[in-house]
């Protein structure tokens, strides 16, 4: 399957909104970066970390929502040069 190339910020736009979407949308999680690394992207944001940079209970949730962006868009995409 051939991937289709993008630009990084209409990945960003396709991702934030694929996140509003997810059932397992959280308020507030939203894509900023995404960068690819030779057949993977990834995506960073919000990490909900607690104001001592410590994990909250919301903090897995919304890595788990970046890591299924990677899994779910890495096989369609890749990032423009």
């Amino acid at each position: 399957m051939s991937k289709q190339s993008i630009s990084q910020q209409d990945l960003i736009t396709l991702a934030n909104q694929l996140l509003r979407e997810h059932e397992d949308y959280i308020p507030g999680v939203e894509v900023r970066e995404v960068i690819q690394q030779r057949d993977v992207l990834t995506f960073k944001g919000e990490a909900f970390l607690s104001d001592d940079l410590l994990p909250t209970p919301n903090s897995p949730k919304a890595f788990n929502l970046y890591k299924w962006l990677c899994h779910h868009l890495s096989e369609q995409y890749v990032l423009e040069d």
